[in-house]
């Protein structure tokens, strides 16, 4: 059985075909990650907004065996290998210009960064995002399309795996990387009030357009992997309570990914997530994940302070992965920087004689 796990993981990373971006507990605060339209909040101002997500934390491999390549009888084969869970960051900044005099129509751009890293498998993005926003109705509604251009460079990273039969060419020894062009797409609709509810909100985006394929050297094996389109749609709102000081703030997404040479899918992931901000500082919520099964249920806290929020989530598995894992952390933070401009001074008149 413990020959069997580095096999599988190999494999089941290297020709995995079910989702295969990153996953965030606080999806709301950084949509921009996935939905290109959704790039800049506001005008006058730049926001930035980071998070840091660490998967099935004390997910270990005991499985490796260290020392000499072969000897399986080395005396250090029981060591654990360490940090072998999922570990993601993301960094993203927008802003928004004005591209009317009337304030109907809107530039919204940013970047996106994300650094996601699954065992010895690493993938890196770099995404510029640019959108089109139109108010309606004096801004009460507004839409926004969007697309992201950008990069992502996949590979091994230092992989660390040895081998029991000496020289085996499907374990790889170094590391290995490419790059290819990425693409996402995206719109969003929001409306002051729907209902009860304000600041209402949705969207629907595409994640790896282009279908980008790597084929990677890694020793003397060629690894494939084929990134496929990923589907997000996301619906929120604000509840304010008859008591004024809460305000209720769910949220769902849901996540779907298919192979576009044939019908075949995949179970779409669901994330539903309420939080209640109260007076404007203080958040808390729970949050609950589905993926075929129950994935995972969380905890959400948070703060907020003028231009400045921070948030933190753990993620309680639910899945059979519980005996192994002991919950993910995630925390985010974000900051919106206003542009400050200043008007051209006046110009300055001197009365000379000679114009008196």
């Amino acid at each position: 059985m413990k020959q069997l796990l580095p096999v599988l993981l190999i494999g089941v990373s290297f020709y995995a075909y079910a989702q295969q971006d990153p996953y965030y507990t606080h999806f709301k605060d950084v949509m921009q990650a996935y939905n290109p339209a959704a790039a800049g909040n506001e005008v006058g101002k730049i926001c930035l907004s980071g998070l840091t997500h660490h998967q099935w934390r004390d997910f270990d491999d005991n499985t490796k065996v260290r020392g000499r390549e072969g000897d399986p009888f080395y005396a250090d084969q029981n060591e654990d290998i360490l940090n072998v869970a999922p570990v993601t960051y993301n960094l993203n900044v927008g802003t928004v210009f004005k591209l009317s005099k009337d304030s109907t129509k809107f530039l919204g751009a940013g970047l996106t960064i994300i650094d996601d890293k699954v065992s010895y498998i690493k993938s890196t993005t770099v995404m510029a995002n640019l959108n089109f926003k139109m108010d309606f109705q004096g801004g009460f509604n507004q839409i926004s399309a969007g697309i992201g251009l950008g990069g992502t460079q996949w590979g091994f990273d230092r992989p660390d795996f040895k081998s029991r039969e000496p020289n085996d060419p499907k374990v790889p020894l170094s590391g290995g990387n490419e790059m290819k062009l990425d693409l996402n797409a995206g719109v969003m609709y929001r409306q002051q009030r729907l209902g009860p509810f304000k600041d209402f909100y949705a969207g629907l985006s595409f994640t790896n357009v282009n279908s980008p394929s790597y084929n990677v050297m890694i020793g003397q094996t060629t690894v494939q992997r084929d990134f496929v389109p990923h589907t997000y749609t996301i619906v929120g709102a604000d509840y304010h309570l008859p008591s004024g000081n809460i305000v209720l703030e769910p949220a769902m997404l849901v996540k779907y990914s298919t192979l576009l040479s044939n019908t075949e899918g995949f179970p779409a992931q669901i994330d539903l997530n309420v939080t209640a901000l109260y007076a404007q500082t203080l958040r808390g919520g729970i949050a609950f994940r589905q993926f075929a099964t129950s994935d995972a249920a969380s905890l959400l806290i948070g703060y907020v302070k003028g231009p400045l929020q921070v948030g933190y989530a753990y993620d309680i598995t639910l899945s059979n992965l519980q005996s192994v894992s002991n919950g993910t952390h995630e925390i985010m933070v974000k900051y919106c920087i206003p542009i400050v401009t200043k008007d051209p001074p006046p110009p300055i008149i001197r009365l000379t004689p000679r114009w008196l």
